[in-house]
């Protein structure tokens, strides 16, 4: 093996080294966000069902949901990330596992993009046909930079999980042809 082979290779074993550790730092930091995420959660939860702030049975039904369903949507985003960095800690890079993650993580960014816009949307109509009170925390109109940024996210992400599917095929393709020629040497 040649002196620049060798010393390429001690190169991306620096990079996965680095890798795995950032992983590991970004998994502790990910399951930090869960636990205040899940708690705040529930707290939130608590607030919309036992809070005197909400007056109607239907504007706290309202609340309850959004409430509820934005929580699951970021909480369940968060835990596909931490599970990516834990497989970046074990040195786990390109695996059909982190594509799937990925992937999983880019539609609920866009799932969130989505409400984003259409909570707002829902609770002026709810509003409107008198289901629910003028008074709502979710009656403010998206904001445009805010709802166009969530969605480039989201597809940046998506196209980050592309690029490594495509890495991964390349990577598996290329360990092929390498098991095929050492067979014929």
């Amino acid at each position: 093996m040649s002196a620049s082979a060798l010393s390429r290779e001690d190169e991306v074993q620096s990079k996965i080294g680095k890798v795995r550790t950032f992983g590991r730092s970004a998994r502790v930091v990910c399951a930090a966000l869960y636990g205040f995420g899940l708690v705040g959660s529930v707290v939130m939860l608590l607030s919309v069902a036992l809070g005197p702030k909400l007056t109607t049975p239907q504007l706290k039904v309202w609340a309850f949901l959004v409430t509820g369903v934005l929580s699951g949507v970021g909480l369940s985003a968060m835990y596909q990330l931490y599970r990516v960095f834990g497989n970046l800690a074990a040195g786990a890079i390109y695996t059909p596992e982190n594509v799937r993650r990925l992937q999983r993580v880019g539609l609920l960014w866009l799932l969130w993009a989505l409400l984003g816009v259409l909570i707002p949307v829902a609770s002026t109509s709810l509003v409107a046909l008198g289901f629910i009170d003028a008074w709502s925390p979710f009656e403010s109109e998206p904001v445009l930079s805010q709802s166009l940024g969530s969605f480039a996210a989201a597809g940046l992400i998506l196209l980050v999980s592309w690029i490594m599917d495509v890495g991964l095929y390349e990577k598996d393709h290329a360990d092929a042809l390498q098991r095929d020629a050492d067979l014929v040497i």
